[in-house]
């Protein structure tokens, strides 16, 4: 009777340990892309002083280091920030964060602190943007924020190669 008590157990612990490692969490905001990208650097590096092993604006991806506690005391983490189009037609940015081994709350925490410091930093988000009727626009300078570092606007299918799943410069 012993021995399938630990055996129910264990594969008890076992499945309730992986939940927590895959665990995803997001949510979105109304705010650009540069608003987001600088609030979450300095949330994560100076306000919680996580160490951030890897960063890059161009593709919209923060590696990190959480601070977890128990037996894992260094829990791999990431924050992803990338356009989404609501069905209404509103661009917005999604945050995706995921902390390996830690339960759900601690990223919904984590989500809810960048959004406080957004609000407290930068104040209401701006009036949204809508997605603009293709063959309709007749201007070409685009959005300030599709621009690349040369301050010309990236060309679709131009550039590096982006794997399945992962956002263009562009899709911020």
């Amino acid at each position: 009777m012993r021995p399938l008590l630990a055996i129910a157990l264990a594969i008890g612990m076992s499945l309730a340990s992986a939940g927590a490692a895959s665990a995803k969490n997001s949510k979105t905001f109304d705010y650009r892309f540069d608003a987001i990208w600088s609030t979450a650097v300095r949330l994560l590096r100076v306000d919680r002083n996580y160490k951030l092993t890897e960063k890059s604006r161009d593709d919209g991806y923060i590696l990190f280091v959480f601070p977890g506690s128990g037996a894992v005391k260094r829990c791999p983490a990431s924050l992803e920030i990338f356009k989404v189009t609501s069905p209404g037609g509103i661009i917005q940015r999604r945050v995706q964060l995921q902390i390996a081994h830690q339960p759900s709350y601690i990223e919904i925490a984590l989500l809810d602190r960048l959004e406080n410091k957004l609000r407290a930093e930068r104040g209401e988000p701006p009036p949204p943007q809508r997605v603009k009727p293709k063959g309709k626009d007749k201007d070409k300078g685009g959005d300030d924020e599709d621009k690349g570092k040369n301050g010309k606007k990236g060309k679709p299918g131009k550039g590096k190669h982006k794997g399945a799943g992962q956002a263009s410069v562009n899709g911020r």
